[in-house]
């Protein structure tokens, strides 16, 4: 069962699949997309999909979506507050992934946030789909649209 020798009835994989295709986690990850916006939810989900990384060598794509339908400006006291922007975020993960010891690569599109994720991790052939858990109660959950259609596992972290 567990040991150092070798399997006699093990074969490489080479060749059973055809030209082109593409398995979900054949051998552990190999990809995990990360829904990214500066949160505590996910920043929970990018360090716990950073430690995944690490143990399975694995790569991060790091997503920020902006959704559609967000105001851009946000005023307190007469003063706007802008969001944070694809740029600051980028501070953010180097600062986050310092020393993570995982490859990592940021990316920011605008749009649906589920199904972009799911875009994104369908081109990129990533292997899971890591989000944090939604807080709020008045806006409907990522978590619960990528459990609904995602064709990849999906790690929700709390």
């Amino acid at each position: 069962m567990f040991g150092s020798g070798t399997d006699p009835h093990w074969e490489p994989l080479a060749g059973r699949l055809p030209a082109g295709r593409f398995e979900i986690g054949k051998d552990g990850a190999g990809l995990l997309v990360v829904g990214f916006d500066g949160t505590d939810p996910s920043r929970n989900a990018l360090a716990y999909a950073a430690g995944l990384a690490r143990r399975d060598n694995a790569a991060l794509l790091i997503a920020f979506v902006e959704s559609l339908n967000t105001t851009p400006l946000w005023f307190f006291a007469g003063s706007p507050i802008i969001p944070d922007s694809a740029d600051d975020l980028t501070e953010d993960l180097r600062d986050e992934l310092r020393g993570a010891g995982v490859p990592w690569q940021f990316v920011s599109v605008r749009g649906d946030t589920a199904r972009e994720l799911e875009t994104l991790a369908s081109a990129y052939m990533a292997d899971a789909i890591v989000v944090g858990r939604s807080r709020s109660s008045w806006r409907r959950s990522v978590a619960a649209g990528l459990a609904k259609r995602a064709r990849r596992t999906v790690l929700i972290v709390p």
